[in-house]
């Protein structure tokens, strides 16, 4: 029984060693990159004047920002995956040294990120649903609430950071020689109860409340639309359409994550390898949910499509004349234009 137990152990670390390489060596580099690329786009685009006269711009900058910070969060970690293949013992090391800090940020940042797209998600169906009160006091207060959403991500995952702790460990080497070396474990905290209620509360405030939330507005917006389209132009319902698409991928990409780690209580270095495996494909659909947003807007969105070209528009170039006389006649000119218009039939 024991022999079947460790078999079954040693199966199922070389599984898991196999599904972190596929996505840590190929998976993650290849939705990241382009990822990372698309929102830096979504961030230059959100910030133009083109697009700053919409409302929603403001909540999907800071989305935008949110999934550029989990985006290179993944990567790092793929960057370490790679050079643990090529030195395992830098990599590790490497691992240890950064794995609290990364965990922290990807927490904050599906914080973040869920409930960016819930107040998008809320402040679609405002507009769908025309109460003009309403959506003053977003529009108002816009900025406001995108920052209180980013400081309180930072508050509440503050805890995170205190879960695990490095221990430094001795053993053999091949000439018998004692070796320091450091693992990561659960910390004192971390194992404790308030930590796990902790956890849950987290996990239902990043995932579990938001995607509930979510569906009930979404369904809601897609009957307002259907209502109203025909008497508004192709604008609005393309975009409304587009933030529709984007808050179904989100429900579908984070809510497995968020249910495996509430109900199966399942975290990441303190899990079997079975567990850890199933993680690593969560893990990946989160990432996956953070590098689609530009694409939805550019295949959906016109005004999107038109600001982002506008960023590539090469500019044209004025040539002003150099000779004397040319640079009198254009100064005359501009004098007539300057002159005020006394006579009506100037003004024709």
């Amino acid at each position: 029984m024991s022999n079947l137990l460790r078999n079954n152990s040693y199966d199922d670390k070389v599984t898991f060693e196999n599904i972190q390489t596929i996505f840590g060596f190929y998976l993650i580099p290849i939705i990241c990159i382009p990822g990372l690329i698309g929102n830096i786009l979504c961030i230059i685009v959100f910030i133009t004047n083109t697009m700053q006269r919409l409302l929603t711009t403001q909540f999907l900058l800071y989305l935008a920002i949110s999934d550029t910070i989990k985006l290179s969060n993944d990567l790092l970690y793929s960057f370490v995956i790679i050079i643990q293949i090529f030195n395992q013992q830098f990599g590790k090391k490497l691992f240890l040294i950064l794995y609290r800090y990364c965990h922290y940020i990807n927490t904050v940042s599906t914080l973040s990120t869920a409930w960016f797209t819930l107040i998008v998600a809320i402040e679609r169906y405002i507009l769908c649903s025309t109460n003009s009160h309403r959506r003053i006091c977003i529009q108002k207060n816009s900025r406001t609430i995108c920052n209180l959403i980013l400081f309180f991500s930072l508050l509440i995952a503050l805890p995170v950071s205190f879960r695990y702790e490095i221990i430094p460990i001795s053993f053999l080497d091949l000439t018998n020689q004692s070796t320091l070396s450091s693992s990561i474990r659960l910390s004192k905290f971390g194992s404790s109860r308030s930590f796990r209620l902790y956890s849950n509360l987290v996990d239902l405030i990043r995932a579990i409340f938001p995607s509930f939330l979510l569906f009930y507005l979404n369904t809601r917006i897609v009957y307002l639309l259907s209502r109203m389209k025909s008497s508004t132009g192709s604008a609005f319902p393309r975009l409304t359409l587009s933030l529709i698409i984007i808050i179904g991928f989100f429900i579908c990409c984070s809510f497995p994550d968020a249910l495996l780690s509430l109900i199966l209580n399942m975290g990441y270095i303190d899990e079997t390898y079975r567990r850890r495996t199933i993680r690593e494909i969560t893990d990946f659909l989160v990432t996956l949910n953070s590098a689609t947003n530009f694409g939805i807007y550019f295949s959906i969105s016109y005004t999107f499509r038109r600001s982002m070209f506008r960023l590539f528009k090469r500019q044209k170039k004025s040539y002003y004349p150099t000779t004397y006389e040319d640079l009198i006649h254009r100064q005359r000119l501009q004098q007539h234009q300057n002159q005020p218009l006394n006579h009506p039939r100037d003004m024709l």
